[in-house]
């Protein structure tokens, strides 16, 4: 059932039960207190008529039906009687009337319409009684039946009239409604949360509700645009993620096949090959334990941390993170003044950490280029430094580089997942540290990693520089 036919049905309950009880009220308040304004208007009249017949000779004896006509208002019967209640008088009216010529003390005889009221004044002269003036007055009042019948009608009248202009309101007022039934069922219809709600008439509920559905409206196409944009970003993902795996394997691939062509009659294509291999195959551990890493994080895993001397951190990650064929010169300036700086951290993390900054300064650094690690100690953190001569970053690029799956424009002509400085930013965040990147276009990058200082009451034995700590993952 719609909601103007319920409020509609509603109000004519409410509006007969209303009219019900004045209905009653009337018919109670008629039977208890009848109208006395006849009885005074009777009263009156006597008292009139009196007056005239007692100032005339002879006084209620010798008073006439004609003079009785003439006093008499034509909707009066009047009659005289002496002190003993015998008719000496009156009116034609009474007589037409059929009235009684008796002294009656009932109010009066009702008829089935009409309600016939009698009055009787006393005439005292020199305070004696002379006699009596009958007064008898006819009125068309309606009965107590008729009256409930004209009730009832009225009432029926009132609530039908009523009922109906209580529907048109009603009608007009949820319109509106109606109309964004109407567009959100179009919306739903269509899948398309670009649409929008168009409110109508004055800012009320109804008008609100439609700015609060928009609202919602527009958080859902925000959410669906974002999804979309994941989505997206892990298709690409996928993508990156199976090239840069098939890459090497590839490589690894087509080494084992060479060696199982040549044999071992070439013992230094034989160690060339296995060479590539084992780098290639360290490469993709380094993508793998990215990756672990990332899931980690995602999943908010805690990491092992322990005591570790961070020189012995960068020197492995140094190691590890040149090429051998490279044609970029490596250089470490100002490592000795880390030797005794100590981290509370994950070496493996650590070691992601550095060999991801590595790995990008070599991969965006034309040939002859130059890649610096630096290393600084302040109060209380650490600052190790892998500056570049490459490509740069743009400024517009700078705050985005970070972002999961981002990839700058002018870096897209390497191969990537876009997930290293993501990875490397969670990393030192987990550290309680802080990563930095200044970047000039055409000149090189150089990304700044501060990491807090262990207290040396909380090292415990430390192991010397060049060993490595071992730690759980």
């Amino acid at each position: 059932m719609k909601i103007r036919t319920r409020l509609t049905l509603q109000f004519i309950l409410t509006m007969a039960g209303i009219l019900s009880i004045f209905s009653v009220t009337i018919l109670l308040v008629t039977d208890i207190h009848p109208d006395t304004d006849i009885t005074t208007g009777m009263q009156e009249s006597a008292v009139e008529i009196t007056n005239q017949i007692v100032q005339r000779p002879g006084g209620l004896y010798a008073v006439s039906r004609q003079e009785l006509d003439a006093l008499a208002p034509s909707d009066i019967a009047v009659q005289v009687q002496d002190q003993n209640g015998k008719e000496l008088a009156s009116s034609t009216s009474w007589t037409a009337w059929n009235l009684p010529t008796r002294d009656q003390t009932a109010q009066g005889t009702r008829g089935n319409t009409r309600v016939m009221n009698l009055y009787r004044h006393a005439v005292i002269v020199g305070g004696h009684v002379q006699g009596y003036i009958l007064i008898a007055q006819s009125a068309n009042i309606p009965t107590k039946r008729s009256l409930l019948g004209v009730l009832i009608i009225a009432a029926l009248i009132n609530t039908v009239l009523g009922g109906l202009l209580v529907w048109l309101l009603v009608r007009r007022a949820t319109r509106p409604l109606e109309h964004l039934a109407a567009t959100a069922s179009e919306i739903a219809e269509v899948s398309d949360h670009s649409l929008r709600l168009q409110p109508e008439g004055p800012r009320d509920e109804i008008n609100r509700l439609a700015h609060t559905i928009n609202g919602m409206l527009q958080s859902l196409e925000d959410g669906y645009q974002q999804v979309q944009a994941v989505n997206e970003l892990q298709r690409q993902f996928l993508a990156d993620i199976s090239h840069e795996l098939r890459t090497p394997l590839t490589i690894m691939l087509s080494s084992l096949d060479l060696l199982k062509k040549e044999g071992g009659t070439d013992p230094d294509f034989q160690a060339s090959a296995l060479e590539n291999i084992r780098l290639e195959a360290e490469r993709m551990a380094r993508m793998v334990t990215q990756l672990l890493i990332l899931a980690r994080t995602d999943a908010s895993a805690t990491m092992t941390r322990e005591p570790l001397l961070v020189v012995d951190i960068v020197d492995e990650a140094y190691r590890k993170a040149q090429p051998a064929d490279s044609k970029l010169s490596l250089e470490c300036h100002e490592l000795d003044l880390l030797e005794d700086a100590v981290v509370l951290g994950n070496a493996d993390y650590l070691k992601q950490l550095f060999l991801i900054l590595l790995e990008n300064a070599f991969k965006y650094t034309p040939a002859g280029g130059k890649v610096i690690v630096s290393g600084s100690l302040n109060e209380d953190t650490v600052a190790i430094t892998v500056a570049d001569t490459g490509i740069g970053i743009t400024e517009s690029d700078l705050a985005l580089v970070f972002h999961r799956f981002y990839r700058a424009e002018n870096a897209r002509f390497r191969s990537g997942m876009g997930l290293g400085l993501s990875i490397a930013q969670s990393i030192v965040e987990q550290h309680g540290g802080k990563i930095t990147l200044a970047s000039t276009v055409g000149r090189g990058s150089r990304f700044t990693v501060l990491l807090p200082l262990l207290n040396r009451g909380d090292m415990g034995v430390m192991p010397a520089s060049g060993e490595q700590a071992h730690t759980g993952k």
